[in-house]
């Protein structure tokens, strides 16, 4: 018999966010050749991010070789905890875009590059656009924008998450009503809170596409089919993405293989699959390209062509390809007994250990230059390690404010 890797997936959550999309992509694209394996008797483990890496002791890693995945670019992770610690544990690191696959270089750490790819089955454009319009209370003659990330901050449904930068987006709402007549905002997905009170304190329409649960956290709650998703894209005239941060984000595939205009701030896999075109560096550029694509079919132009180039470089079979020749020269086979007995030993004392110690933990970077909000950050500026190292303070300085 033909021997396969034996592979631990680490880091699901058991709801069908990203992460758990990033592990099925994983198994869809290696499972001929792969026996899946609980942690004692895995010779590689395979984690979807790098907090499910945090929590095996190193001990207990004896003998096995360690893959993580970067849901995030490293600009984010030199200012969390205890990445320093983690990284040391890494043997391959899984880049999604071509930014942050750079950023693994300046830092020295071993990288690979393995898309993000959507289901073309599933992300497509749809023949009854405007029955779908409709169906959500949309006017035939409204222009409609919006995005279907999560906008508040974890649990706490007050404070806006800046990765995602929905206050741009508000700005950019804010800055449009009074120039594009029959303007509406389209927003799915849970805990989308922050951004719905602040459209609707401003006067500005509004339309959820979700189950309105009032102040309650809606999370998972909210959370859509994919297939729902795809409806969605159809309704709007521009998906516009204001991140200032993204390990993706898997919107700007969704959207473009679902046949949507796309607009985002230049962020991860963005920065691969839109033209120039289609990327915003502040709120005033974004309020131009919405501008124009409310006056020509232009933008829905440029983004079938880039939707072209996205179905081939971001693939299904372009991740299967990358993972296969990431997987290469791993070794094949069960652990050794005395690596699995080790690894089942110490993985149980360190959980033990863990429970009665406190590990302090430090970030790579220190905050030092000052982030404002209502900005995008822009990591095209990036070009050696000491502009890294600058851009990933403001991103820490803005996770504490």
């Amino acid at each position: 018999m033909t021997k396969q890797w034996h592979v631990l997936l680490s880091g699901w959550l058991d709801v069908p966010w990203a992460l758990d999309e990033d592990l099925s992509w994983v198994e869809r694209s290696l499972s001929a050749e792969c026996r899946w394996s609980s942690f004692p008797f895995a010779r590689i483990v395979h984690a979807a991010w790098p907090v499910a890496i945090s929590g095996i002791p190193p001990s207990a890693l004896r003998g096995k070789f360690v893959i993580c995945q970067a849901d995030n670019p490293p600009a984010f992770y030199l200012g969390t905890e205890g990445f320093d610690q983690v990284s040391k544990r890494v043997d391959l690191w899984i880049a999604r875009s071509s930014e942050a696959e750079e950023q693994f270089h300046w830092l020295g750490l071993p990288v690979v590059r393995v898309p993000y790819c959507v289901d073309p089955a599933i992300f497509r454009p749809l023949p009854n656009r405007m029955e779908i319009r409709r169906s959500l209370g949309l006017a035939d003659d409204a222009f409609v924008i919006g995005n279907f990330h999560r906008d508040s901050e974890g649990a706490d449904l007050r404070k806006p998450k800046l990765q995602k930068g929905p206050d741009i987006f508000f700005e950019i709402a804010r800055s449009l009503r009074g120039k594009i007549p029959g303007l509406i905002v389209l927003l799915a997905g849970p805990r989308r809170h922050w951004l719905l009170n602040s459209l609707r304190a401003e006067g500005i329409p509004v339309v959820f596409a979700g189950k309105d649960c009032g102040a309650a956290d809606d999370y998972p709650r909210n959370i859509l089919s994919r297939a729902r998703l795809n409806e969605l894209y159809q309704a709007l005239d521009a998906c516009v993405i204001s991140s200032r941060w993204e390990g993706g984000p898997y919107s700007v595939l969704e959207a473009l293989a679902a046949g949507c205009p796309v607009i985002s701030s230049p962020v991860g896999t963005a920065r691969d699959v839109l033209p120039d075109e289609c990327l915003f560096n502040s709120v005033d550029a974004a309020v131009g390209l919405l501008e124009k694509a409310a006056r020509s079919h232009e933008l829905r132009t440029v983004c079938a062509s880039a939707a072209e180039k996205a179905a081939v470089t971001h693939s299904p079979s372009a991740v299967a390809r990358a993972l296969q020749s990431a997987y290469a020269d791993l070794p094949k086979g069960a652990p050794g007994i005395a690596d699995t007995f080790a690894s089942l030993f110490h993985s149980v004392s360190g959980r033990i250990a863990a429970n009665r110690t406190v590990d302090v933990k430090n970030p790579v970077i220190r905050t030092s230059a000052s982030a404002v909000s209502g900005q995008c950050l822009d990591s095209r500026n990036c070009r050696s390690r000491e502009d890294l190292l600058s851009l990933a303070s403001q991103i820490a300085e803005l996770r504490r404010s």
